[in-house]
């Protein structure tokens, strides 16, 4: 599985991404079926044990054995069997799933389609393959837009991951994210970077790059810059726009 935030590869035990530091929520959906199912052996094994009156001791342990792996199998196999009935209705109904991602993608409605891919759980499927580099951008364009109007309007909360300094670091590696994939890496699949979704990654770029240049006062020549700095630079410029540091 990919981390939603940046893309990177998560196991279903990591409890946040080890690149970005954002929550798994895979992990947390895990967790959570664990302690329902487990909720549910006991449950089941209690009542066993109340009607094992009538019957022998080996009935009775090869039952709550029987139960017992039901309930690992469950567990241990519960990501995939979610995707398996995902994947079956995605396939159902692919034609329509498409040509909204298509309408998006041409609007440029860049939260619209990450919200879109998102909630219906596409990024899981190979089917939507070719969106996913396009959907990691998106998903950098909403990071940097919803921080960035975050700090202009002057929302700062009282713990750190809501400062200001939070937020900048939160845009500034929105940025990293977005300009490491907008281009094919090693082993890509290329049908991302097809001419289509290389326009609206190139263009979802841009648009962010605006709003930092115009909410944080960056110069023009810093901003050519920007994609050669370092996250810390773009952070320091960023604040310093804004007379954080002054």
């Amino acid at each position: 599985m990919k981390c939603k935030n940046c893309g990177s590869n998560l196991t279903i035990d990591d409890e946040v991404c080890s690149f970005c530091g954002n929550a798994n929520p895979f992990a947390a959906k895990h967790r959570a079926e664990m302690r329902y199912f487990t909720k549910e052996f006991n449950e089941t094994k209690e009542e066993v044990l109340k009607q094992s009156g009538s019957l022998n001791k080996w009935a009775v342990k090869i039952t709550l054995i029987a139960l017992n792996c039901l309930v690992m199998c469950a567990i241990m196999y519960s990501y995939e069997i979610e995707n398996f009935f995902i994947n079956r209705h995605v396939i159902a109904h692919y034609n329509t799933y498409k040509s909204t991602l298509d309408e998006l993608e041409e609007n440029r409605n860049y939260i619209g389609f990450y919200e879109y891919y998102d909630e219906n759980s596409l990024y899981r499927l190979d089917v939507f393959e070719e969106y996913k580099s396009v959907y990691y951008i998106c998903n950098n364009y909403v990071n940097v837009y919803r921080n960035t109007l975050s700090v202009v309007t002057e929302e700062e909360g009282e713990s750190e991951y809501d400062s200001y300094e939070r937020k900048i670091e939160s845009i500034s590696d929105a940025m990293e994210s977005a300009y490491y994939y907008c281009n094919p890496r090693e082993y890509s699949n290329m049908e991302e970077y097809s001419t289509k979704h290389q326009a609206c990654m190139d263009d979802a770029i841009a648009q962010m790059e605006d709003l930092i240049q115009v909410y944080f006062n960056i110069s023009d020549g810093d901003m050519e810059r920007f994609p050669e700095l370092s996250t810390a630079r773009r952070q320091v410029l960023m604040e310093e726009g804004i007379g954080i540091n002054e």
